[in-house]
């Protein structure tokens, strides 16, 4: 456990709550932060609790603090020891003075925004990581818990070095800090796609009721589970088959039992941004992409047990994102639509860029209707959700016709399209209705969610494979409807050809008129070039870049601004 060591006090004095309540009331308003998202908060108004915990010096004199793992203890201070005098003395316990939100492996990029929406709300963040950062990974999206602080996290939780994570022990940890700590959770948000199920447990353990149903959990991660859960709804998905041979040799039977056609689509259970994902044209191109994923890792760590052999869908691929609460007039809404702009080579659909369109447009009210049945399908009830799926163009009817889910994810949408949405939706704010939906707390619906703007993420490629040795037309900000970038590629280090996602050379979001925008997304793309330096061919595998999700790497990005 790691806590915020931002307030001081003398060496061996252990200051009561109410002093450091008292403390940060009377702080002058001076002395307040000047980001303006903090609304005026310091971390000891939001905080209100634990102070014991929050100077080092008195947390190692603490009989109720232990060091957690063998690195010295620099940081890592856990809840370990406690001395009971009688445990069958009944007493009223004291009041709960502070309210958290648990955030599972927070990104950077997104976790400021959480944060600040949990301080507008006077809420405590804390922060568990399930995989330690051991050097080897960006800080941007696998942030230590010395980062996570820095961010403004109020404590963190992770396993003991070298040891696996584990959801109970986690669970015992979360608990015997809200009996210490004198605080509750109140809702236990998935930062990424990989903790979506970590979430679902906790929540349960943890006896929330705002978390989602816990049946239903392998129905929001396991793709496989996820179409079986989708079509009991009487909603239409693509032909499937399990695979679990490592040779392959499942796949002539499953196509002709199916009744596909080529190409076929074979990708992993449990991938994210495009990663393992496989168009295949061909009946021995199937066959080895089949064996390939049941032999291999998939992208969260875990052994492939079987590989997907999917219908490929006709129709325009989309992404519809949602919230999900009791408090909303339907349950479940539909909060921005974007439309994919897709091209097949290299074996696969890769991005050129995606749109963001009026979800309220007649000719999308399909895919609105069919995103929010997905949702209760696979029974995402609390917070947010992003729907991937395909849709045929009627052109006597002018309208998106039967919709197909490609995947759903229990969790908010990659590619910053939550902040693209807050800048272009009037009156529309994520990230509070996220931490309000987790929480229980009524959500704040904007009367329409038609934006106001044109929107655009815009992935500029890399068509080399080598050493960077110069880049031009990286100066993005020329562009007059830029909003932000991500810069990927950098000069000495190596790129290859753009396929998934965390291959492309940048990563751009524009915002305007929906003719600027269009003239600016194909400009950034034609205009941005890059020289390498041929090297050695080695196998696929040990240079393919392993993404967490739909997120770029930002190797040296450009913040998105607050909106």
């Amino acid at each position: 456990m790691t806590t915020n060591p931002e307030l001081s006090y003398e060496e061996g004095a252990m200051p009561s709550i109410s002093e450091v309540v008292l403390a940060a009331v009377q702080q002058p308003e001076a002395e307040a932060k000047e980001d303006p998202a903090f609304h005026g908060h310091t971390r000891a108004e939001s905080f209100g609790v634990g102070a014991a915990f929050i100077n080092l010096a008195a947390a190692d004199k603490n009989t109720t603090i232990s060091v957690l793992g063998d690195d010295g203890g620099a940081l890592h201070k856990v809840v370990a020891t406690e001395i009971v005098n009688n445990p069958v003395q009944l007493t009223n316990p004291p009041p709960i003075l502070q309210n958290s939100i648990l955030l599972i492996h927070p990104k950077l990029p997104d976790v400021t925004y959480t944060i600040a929406a949990a301080y507008r709300r006077n809420l405590m963040v804390t922060a568990v990581i399930p995989k330690v950062n051991d050097g080897t990974k960006s800080l941007s999206l696998h942030p230590t818990a010395s980062r996570l602080l820095e961010a403004g996290v109020h404590q963190v939780y992770e396993p003991p070095v070298s040891a696996k994570f584990d959801v109970m022990e986690c669970c015992y940890h979360l608990k015997t800090m809200e009996a210490q700590q004198n605080l509750r959770f109140l809702g236990v948000i998935p930062c990424r796609e990989s903790s979506v199920d970590i979430a679902d447990m906790l929540a349960a353990l943890l006896g929330l009721r705002n978390g989602n149903d816990l049946g239903l959990s392998g129905a929001r991660r396991d793709k496989g589970l996820m179409k079986l859960a989708v079509a009991n709804a009487g909603l239409r998905v693509a032909k499937y088959a399990r695979l679990t041979r490592s040779d392959g040799g499942e796949v002539v039977n499953a196509i002709k039992e199916l009744e596909l056609e080529f190409p076929v689509v074979v990708k992993t259970p449990r991938g994210w941004s495009t990663q393992d994902v496989y168009i295949c044209n061909s009946m021995e191109d199937a066959i080895e992409k089949a064996s390939k994923i049941v032999k291999s890792v998939g992208p969260d760590g875990r052994k492939t047990q079987y590989a997907l052999l999917e219908e490929f869908l006709d129709g325009d691929e989309f992404a519809v994102n949602l919230i999900a609460s009791p408090t909303t007039p339907r349950g479940v809404q539909v909060t921005d639509l974007w439309m994919y702009h897709k091209v097949f080579m290299h074996g696969t659909m890769v991005n050129t860029w995606q749109s963001m369109v009026d979800p309220h447009d007649k000719k999308y009210a399909s895919l609105v209707r069919y995103g929010e049945g997905v949702c209760r399908a696979v029974g995402i009830k609390y917070g947010m959700a992003h729907i991937e799926l395909k849709a045929v163009y009627d052109e006597k009817v002018g309208r998106w016709i039967n919709p197909a889910m490609i995947e759903v994810g229990a969790r908010l949408a990659g590619g910053r399209k939550a902040v693209m949405a807050e800048a272009t939706i009037p009156g529309w704010r994520p990230f509070d209705a996220m931490v309000d939906a987790h929480c229980g707390f009524p959500v704040h619906i904007p009367p329409s969610f038609r934006p106001e703007k044109q929107a655009y993420h815009v992935y500029v490629p890399s068509d080399k494979e080598g050493i960077v040795t110069k880049i031009e037309g990286s100066d993005f900000e020329r562009l007059p409807t830029y909003y932000a970038h991500a810069q990927l590629a950098q000069v000495g280090k190596r790129v290859s050809k753009s396929k998934e996602l965390a291959s492309f050379a940048a990563q751009l979001w524009l915002r305007g008129d929906p003719d600027e925008v269009l003239r600016d997304a194909k400009r950034a793309r034609a205009e941005f070039k890059l020289e390498v330096e041929p090297v050695p061919e080695v196998c696929e595998d040990d240079t393919k870049p392993k993404l967490d999700e739909d997120e770029p790497i930002a190797v040296s990005p450009v913040s998105v601004p607050s909106v």
